[in-house]
């Protein structure tokens, strides 16, 4: 920890009754927020084979959003930071929901349709670091890890409900039924309105002895983040394929890679709650560890094993999301927006690519030499987690 003087902002123990409420907000807040980047990727068989873009053209939509929302996420943490500039909640999440639902009546016009994901994306990119700075105020007084892993488990269930609402939006009617997607973000944006959350962050000043924090433990825990979320899309995106050429039907598969997203959310949970109780780092090294058999076992068993090992790598591996998000908070208490932006942006971004890597190499050797790969990456996740320098003097920040 570094020599910093953290001043407290006296409104937050004013607030702390309200912790319950005021965190459930934001999870709900968080889950409409992130349903609708999910929705962008499940039009992607519409768009190319009834309205007749190009494959290059439907995936820029996709890019142009991860692209932009994750480089502005840090871009907005650091004005929250340095110049208390931050974007209402409430505007953050109507501008996600627009974006994409106005491509439901602009689906004809395809560099409006780029405007809309730009927009949709700016939304995104500002919500994630304000509503961690609320997170992060909130928790002033404890509880932390279980705080933080309930506003990004919102996250993680919007991510799996975001694909259902699009689907059942067009089995009803076309794309332009997308355009009623719209409603969860207006009730929300008005929700939050009416309820606001007190506009607080933990740190109100910053002097320090030395000039600067100490960045290094953080910039080891980031490549882990990292690395993690290369190994998070890389199964989400290769396991179905995988399971699908072993013969198990694609409804089957599917469904596996649902359980599994589930069990993350309980495992979000529960390294939240036990890093509250035993430490942040002992959590984020024995669960990313205990990640490496479970995903060694998915590639060689079946059945009821299978589920199984699929459940617990899911649950294993996202146990620590929540947990490193938290810790690199406390150790870095004046910079809660922007390390917010760089876990929840560039790291999901970098891993996105790590994800393309992937690809090439399952493209040149086979996907299963390709999946093989995935428990060394782990294994050097939690090497790095264990290399982080944190004590837990540092949690009492």
């Amino acid at each position: 920890m570094s020599n910093n003087t953290v001043t407290i902002n006296p409104e937050i123990t004013a607030h702390a009754p309200n912790q319950t409420w005021e965190i459930t907000q934001l999870a709900l807040a968080h889950l409409v927020n992130d349903a609708y980047f999910p929705v962008l990727m499940a039009l992607q068989p519409i768009l190319i084979t009834t309205l007749g873009y190009s494959y290059s053209q439907a995936a820029l939509l996709v890019v142009t959003y991860s692209v932009l929302s994750s480089l502005l996420q840090p871009v907005f943490g650091l004005l929250a930071d340095k110049k208390g500039f931050r974007v209402s909640i409430s505007l953050s999440v109507l501008l996600s929901g627009c974006g994409i639902a106005l491509l439901g009546q602009l689906s004809d016009h395809y560099l409006i349709m780029l405007g809309c994901v730009a927009l949709s994306a700016v939304g995104a990119a500002s919500f994630h670091p304000g509503a961690l700075c609320k997170v992060g105020a909130i928790a002033a007084m404890g509880n932390r890890g279980k705080i933080t892993s309930f506003f990004i488990m919102g996250g993680n269930l919007g991510q799996a409900l975001g694909p259902l609402l699009a689907g059942v939006a067009i089995a009803y009617g076309s794309i332009q039924s997308v355009t009623w997607l719209i409603i969860p973000a207006i009730i929300m944006a008005i929700f939050l309105l009416v309820y606001p959350i007190p506009d607080v962050c933990p740190i109100v000043s910053k002097t320090t002895e030395t000039g600067d924090e100490n960045w290094k433990p953080v910039i080891i825990l980031f490549a882990g983040s990292t690395m993690r979320m290369w190994v998070n899309f890389g199964a989400m995106t290769f396991l179905p394929t995988f399971l699908v050429l072993n013969g198990y039907p694609i409804l089957e598969a599917t469904m596996l890679i649902s359980v599994m997203l589930l069990s993350g959310v309980a495992g979000q949970l529960t390294g939240g709650v036990l890093s509250d109780r035993i430490g942040r780092k002992p959590v984020i090294v024995i669960t990313t560890f205990a990640t490496i058999p479970a995903f060694t076992a998915i590639l060689f068993v079946h059945g009821f094993l299978l589920i199984l090992a699929i459940m617990a790598f899911g649950f294993f591996l996202w146990s620590s999301f929540a947990v490193t998000i938290a810790m690199a908070h406390e150790l870095m208490p004046t910079q809660i927006g922007l390390v917010s932006g760089l876990f929840l942006g560039i790291a999901m971004g970098a891993g996105g690519i790590g994800v393309s890597i992937s690809g090439v190499i399952a493209d040149r050797v086979g996907l299963n030499t390709s999946l093989f790969l995935f428990p060394v990456l782990i294994l050097a996740t939690g090497l790095l987690f264990w290399m982080v320098k944190y004590s837990p003097d540092t949690e009492k920040c």
